[in-house]
């Protein structure tokens, strides 16, 4: 990463489930790099995450912001813009509520941070024997990404995941670069808040199960290349409960990936910003 630059904020999009997040927010407390504030991107409209964040700022202290964002309709990529528009650290780490991070996340993607460039991890979802499996003890200890205790608990999640799967070459996952997705993910992805702000952030016109690609789209219109992290900047998901709602599928269609295409939000952070300050309506 360039020198000289201001503290990292990690911003996480709030999951449907307290519990989850709970474990999220756990698995930052021995991160390697040090350097960071977490802001939680809640779309939930009660306050449901309240008492999880009280017992985090025990130990995460002012570093925890709980950033809520005004207007309506509330999706995923109106909460992200709020908290990207409620931060001036210089770099950004996208984690998600419903995952759990490595000690060295923040540093791998911290350590891929280039001028020109944003960064990817790959998210690996969880099936039900392992999350179950995940508490303080287990992520304390980083039992989680080890690949021998892994087997232990779910071997044929390790069969899939880490033997035929996307790490069908690596045994060693942690130490190595695996393949992942060239494409922005809200679970495990990093950028420069300046170019951020240049793509005008998320568009909440897009349907939400597009925003992703909509704003790695619009990266990479804007000239920016995609950059893969080391191993340790991937993410484990857990398991969603039963019953989960689906994503949804309203809204327009994602900017498409074209070279000096359309890079520039049409309902992004300028124009949040600007439902902020309008000012009342005398009746």
């Amino acid at each position: 990463m360039p020198k000289a630059t201001k503290p990292v904020a990690v911003i996480i999009l709030s999951p449907p489930r307290p519990e989850a997040l709970d474990l999220c927010l756990a698995s930052l407390y021995q991160q390697t790099f040090g350097d960071f504030e977490v802001l939680l991107a809640d779309r939930s409209l009660d306050d449901r995450h309240d008492a999880v964040l009280e017992l985090h700022k025990r130990h995460l202290g002012e570093r925890l912001r709980h950033i809520h964002a005004p207007g309506e309709p509330v999706s995923n990529g109106r909460v992200l813009n709020a908290a990207i528009a409620s931060t001036d650290a210089e770099y950004l780490v996208f984690f998600g509520g419903n995952c759990i991070s490595h000690p060295g996340f923040i540093e791998a993607h911290v350590e891929k941070a280039d001028y020109g460039f944003f960064a990817y991890g790959e998210c690996l979802a969880l099936d039900g024997a392992l999350t179950a499996e995940v508490n303080a003890g287990t992520i304390a200890d980083a039992r989680m990404f080890d690949d021998k205790w892994l087997e232990v608990i779910s071997p044929d999640w390790v069969k899939q995941h880490l033997q035929r799967g996307p790490l069908a070459m690596v045994r060693e996952w942690l130490q190595r670069d695996t393949p992942g997705q060239r494409y922005w993910s809200s679970d495990s992805s990093s950028c420069f808040r300046a170019d951020a702000e240049v793509i005008n952030g998320y568009d909440m016109q897009v349907a939400e199960a597009q925003q992703q690609r909509d704003f790695a789209n619009r990266l990479q219109n804007s000239g920016l290349e995609p950059l893969r992290t080391a191993v340790a900047g991937n993410v484990l998901r857990l398991q969603e409960a039963e019953g989960a709602a689906p994503a949804d599928l309203q809204g327009s269609a994602p900017t498409a990936l074209a070279p000096a295409g359309d890079m520039r939000a049409r309902s992004g952070l300028k124009e949040l910003l600007a439902g902020i300050r309008k000012p009342a309506k005398i009746p």
